[in-house]
């Protein structure tokens, strides 16, 4: 277990990225797995169903990202105080809390699935796909809300190794799931969402034991449990504009969604295999922010500003090396990368599409990767308004330009928008950095 207020910065970062990367390439590949096994085994249609039900059911899981990314922050925060009976009793409060909330966001989607598909424009001929696989999967929520947010603690306690090998446990629990309910039980989407249910229960249950042998390490005072309100209402605090920006992400991703689907499920089909190619590229960077926010928070806590600039310059330097790799592969490789997904001969307007969104989304990756290292430095310093503002920038513009382009660029709209976007709230959270005299504040302590 890494303490973020001691480690050399670059050689920590690496020693503690490089297993948070691989923890969320894991959950990640298989997500990808189950796509590949869906459009390749069962069709367009069934992979343009699972799609859209993936974008739905986003939406409702906007308090378990919100509660994540919360937990990582302030309890990095109160591991850099050493705080470890506050740390103890709010991970009781939030598993809780977050036991609720999975409970209530798992029955919404089903109660309001047909006035979703309407809202969506989903095509009549998705209906039923979707709607089994909504069902099913929604029956799952609460096991991913404290699977998700207890892999989170884990994080920010230091402990990278552990939340990797829960992932890929529970991925490779999915994976085979998926190949035994579609291939071998011929159960259609409704064996993808049993499968999803499963292993995110299996990994729930790992996850508390693996949780409660931490907590066992901590020099504790024993006494009765008492409802963590001061410190549940802190991470509230800092979770709450987590949770509206996981919200505009998800309703960005709808909002394109219901942009893409009126073209049919060929091209609906292409969309989402590279959306999930995209998103794959970026983990990575992902990975290296994920751990410049916690790293942040930790040195702040601890008053160490100077460690904080050495880290946000790494990543900045990473961040452009990483970037560059992936257009290489993107104009080079972009034929077979799609082909991962989707039979070109087959289905040849969905792979037309893909390849010319995937090799021109590379401008978008650029300023994606360095747009999330400023986010970072700002989520670190429970900077939320402005970390709101860079990355509602993002959304709105990505939006809003896809809707004005359409007309006139058609199909080519998705990636258009998306490079603008990402520039302005690049830009954007530059200033913000500097304006605000994080930088400097940084530079002077």
């Amino acid at each position: 277990m890494l303490n973020f207020t001691a480690f050399p910065v670059k050689k920590g970062f690496l020693l503690f990225s490089i297993p948070n990367i691989l923890n969320l390439l894991s959950q990640q590949l298989y997500l990808i797995i189950n796509t590949i096994v869906v459009g390749k085994y069962l069709g367009a249609q069934e992979l343009a169903a699972v799609g859209n039900a993936g974008s739905m059911i986003g939406v409702f899981l906007v308090i378990s990202g919100g509660l994540e990314m919360g937990c990582e922050i302030v309890i990095a925060k109160y591991m850099g105080e050493q705080k470890y009976q506050t740390i103890v009793s709010t991970i009781k409060g939030i598993i809780l809390f977050a036991g609720l909330a999975g409970i209530v966001m798992g029955f919404l989607p089903v109660l309001l699935q047909q006035w979703l598909f309407r809202l969506i424009h989903l095509p009549a001929s998705l209906w039923a796909f979707t709607g089994s696989y909504m069902a099913i999967y929604c029956f799952g929520l609460v096991f991913i809300f404290i699977f998700d947010i207890l892999r989170a603690v884990l994080i920010s306690m230091g402990d990278a190794k552990t939340p990797l090998f829960l992932v890929l446990f529970a991925s490779c629990l999915n994976i085979g799931f998926t190949v035994l309910f579609i291939c071998g039980f011929h159960s259609g989407v409704a064996g993808a969402a049993f499968a999803a249910v499963l292993s995110q229960m299996a990994g729930m249950a790992a996850t508390v034991w693996a949780m409660l042998k931490r907590i066992k390490t901590f020099p504790l005072e024993k006494g009765n449990f008492v409802f963590p309100k001061a410190q549940l209402s802190e991470l509230l605090s800092v979770s709450y504009p987590l949770m509206l920006q996981q919200g505009a992400v998800t309703l960005s991703a709808l909002l394109l969604q219901i942009f893409v689907n009126p073209y049919g499920s060929e091209i609906i089909s292409g969309y989402i295999a590279v959306n999930k190619i995209l998103t794959f590229f970026m983990l990575i960077m992902i990975g290296f922010c994920q751990t410049l926010t916690i790293f942040t928070a930790a040195n702040s806590g601890a008053k160490q500003f100077g460690r904080i600039l050495e880290g946000y310059r790494f990543c900045i330097r990473f961040a452009t090396v990483y970037v560059l790799f992936l257009t290489l592969a993107d104009f080079v490789f972009d034929k077979q990368i799609l082909s991962i997904f989707l039979d070109a001969k087959k289905y040849p307007d969905a792979a037309g599409f893909g390849t010319s969104y995937l090799k021109y989304s590379c401008i978008m990756i650029l300023f994606s990767a360095l747009k999330n290292v400023n986010e970072s430095i700002l989520r670190g310093y429970a900077k939320m308004k402005l970390f709101l503002l860079s990355n509602f920038s993002d959304l709105f513009f990505k939006t809003a330009l896809t809707a004005l382009f359409l007309p006139v660029l058609g199909l080519n709209s998705f990636w258009a928008a998306s490079a603008i976007s990402t520039c302005i709230a690049f830009l954007l959270s530059s200033c913000f950095i500097h304006d605000h005299q994080l930088i400097f504040r940084i530079k002077k302590q």
